[in-house]
């Protein structure tokens, strides 16, 4: 009966019948494909968090998720224990969601507050109200990462600080992507802030950006170990600013050896000099009398104008501005 009501229809809605036929019986196969594959992937995440091993993970109330175009997975609590460090971290809800034509690539947001605590008694919690990152991977490793945090706070305790610090930003971001046999690394901050518990100021309010990148050292997006503390890259570009107009950028090559000192000569820019002054004075008053000197050369390398550009030294940690000694820099 069915077949000769088909046969009473017009070649057109023959045509229209059968389509749709096709496309019911499409729609089956990918939902019962999409349900293996997700279910195959389901079973991989929770073998990988149960595996045996010095890192021990946790992902409570581990649940699958997602819609005829994506995969995604949601835990109500996770946490990261290092038995061989001793090193703990505990955080809130992570959801994380692939499409199905780019499961290369991956978007996975963390909900807070985070605690981590570590052996020699140090806590740090952070905080926000948006934690974000999204990454692709390749047949050789990872290809690009992205961080992006809204509302960044950070409390830090160690004993040997007189009190706790706390950081915050409004926002922040941290990206990291493989360039040929490079990496490129980009760091920036608004409205970076750091304090002490009491509300001590440490650092005036400012926006900071970073861009750099490492030479040869593609291989750790693949996670190859750090063999080496030896590298060379470029510092494209480091720059500060604050609400009052206070503005520095710096950019150079740069060196580190396998001690992990670095050298390099990177081009600075100062502007709003009076700024700086009363800033570092502020910061260093026991160094009064160098920032005062430093300040008047640079106002006279100005010739009456508000900014000055020179060559900021750094040979093995040594750090001179213009031929004034400002410190060290410890090795990495």
């Amino acid at each position: 009966m069915a077949l000769d009501t088909v046969r009473g229809l017009s070649p057109a809605s023959r045509k229209i019948r059968w389509l749709g036929i096709s496309v019911a019986v499409i729609v089956a196969l990918y939902s019962a494909g999409w349900f293996y594959v997700a279910s195959k992937i389901e079973e991989t995440v929770r073998n990988f968090i149960a595996r045996p091993g010095p890192v021990e993970l946790a992902c409570d109330g581990l649940t699958r998720t997602g819609t005829p175009f994506r995969i995604g997975f949601a835990c109500d609590r996770t946490s990261v224990k290092d038995d061989a460090t001793g090193g703990m971290l505990a955080a809130g809800a992570i959801h994380a969601v692939a499409n199905i034509y780019s499961p290369g690539s991956a978007i996975v947001e963390l909900t807070g507050p985070a605690d981590l605590s570590l052996l020699d008694g140090t806590a740090v919690t952070a905080n926000w109200s948006l934690l974000r990152s999204g990454f692709s991977v390749g047949f050789s490793g990872l290809k690009t990462l992205s961080n992006t945090g809204e509302n960044l706070s950070i409390d830090l305790f160690n004993y040997e600080l007189v009190e706790p610090l706390v950081a915050k930003a409004r926002h922040g971001e941290f990206h990291i992507r493989g360039n040929g046999a490079d990496v490129d690394v980009a760091v920036l901050a608004d409205d970076f802030a750091l304090a002490t518990k009491s509300g001590a100021e440490i650092l005036p309010m400012l926006s900071t950006s970073t861009e750099l990148t490492l030479k040869d050292k593609a291989d750790l997006l693949e996670g190859k170990p750090l063999t080496s503390k030896a590298m060379q890259g470029t510092l494209t570009s480091f720059k500060i600013a604050t609400p009052q107009g206070l503005f520095g950028e710096m950019s150079g090559p740069f060196e580190i050896d396998e001690k992990g000192y670095i050298s390099g000569t990177f081009k600075t820019r100062l502007e709003k000099l009076d700024l700086w002054e009363a800033n570092l004075l502020k910061l260093f008053p026991k160094a009064d009398n160098t920032i005062s000197g430093m300040a008047a050369l640079f106002k006279g390398l100005a010739k009456g104008g508000d900014a000055v550009t020179v060559n900021l030294v750094i040979d093995k940690g040594r750090i001179t501005l213009s031929m004034f000694p400002l410190g060290h820099i410890p090795p990495l």
